[in-house]
């Protein structure tokens, strides 16, 4: 998971003596989500993942898609659970809100569509219910999004978003709109060199509404869109890039 945006250091934390990585993990553990894999105490039951390394680059103030920080972890499997998408943004945006002022601007997620008995046919019922939250936005507050995908078939883009669409009625409250694109912006140069990295290729890219523009509301549509693709077959796994439009 890397997050994009704007972030300018506290003043009064010229050195801090907490890094990005050791903030991550704390906040996680502090939730009951998750434990560092280096840590001398044994990880808590019922853990929803297993943090591997965090880090942040260079501090920024400019616009577009710079990548402010990382998370790289295993996502535990336990049945009926979604995806852990938002608790690890929301973990990953509060250990940056501890070191700076942050503005999110975008979101980058390897999601694992691995299939089995365990999991619905489509978004679990936390994210589904999530929805129900973000529909309360202030309609003024709607948002277009650029949405990219990559796939291990680049062919596959018409069954993802043949998926997409088949699901996307059930987080109509906060998913408005879906529309695919067929020329402009697609994956970042970043994003594109992470996906390569991973045996995947540039396969899809929509404009998708939500309700409001926030990590929070950016991270549940990964969610959604990574648990649409489940029973689709278009893949292990999926990299999916979503950026908030200028405007």
């Amino acid at each position: 998971m890397a997050l994009y945006g704007r972030h300018m250091p506290h003043p009064w934390l010229p050195e801090p003596s907490e890094d990005l990585y050791s903030l991550a993990f704390k906040q996680a553990a502090a939730y009951g989500w998750s434990f560092p894999l280096s840590s001398d105490h044994a990880p808590p039951e019922g853990q929803r993942w297993a943090q591997h390394e965090a880090g942040d680059a260079a501090p920024t103030n400019s616009a577009g898609t710079s990548e402010l920080a990382w998370l790289q972890a295993s996502a535990h499997s336990l049945p009926g659970q979604s995806l852990p998408i938002v608790p690890m943004a929301d973990v990953l945006l509060r250990a940056l809100e501890r070191l700076g002022v942050t503005v999110p601007t975008g979101l980058l997620v390897l999601a694992p569509l691995g299939s089995g008995a365990s999991h619905p046919a489509g978004p679990g019922c936390g994210t589904l219910l999530h929805a129900d939250i973000l529909a309360l936005a202030d309609p003024s507050a709607e948002s277009d999004l650029t949405v990219s995908l990559a796939l291990q078939d680049p062919g596959a883009g018409p069954g993802a978003l043949s998926a997409i669409r088949e699901w996307a009625p059930s987080g109509s409250q906060a998913l408005l709109g879906v529309a695919p694109r067929t020329t402009g912006a697609g994956l970042t140069p970043a994003a594109c060199s992470r996906a390569r990295t991973y045996g995947l290729e540039p396969a899809l890219t929509c404009r998708m509404r939500l309700t409001e523009w926030s990590l929070e509301a950016a991270a549940w549509l990964t969610t959604h869109l990574a648990e649409s693709l489940r029973p689709a077959d278009v893949g292990e796994q999926v990299l999916i890039e979503v950026i908030k439009e200028a405007g």
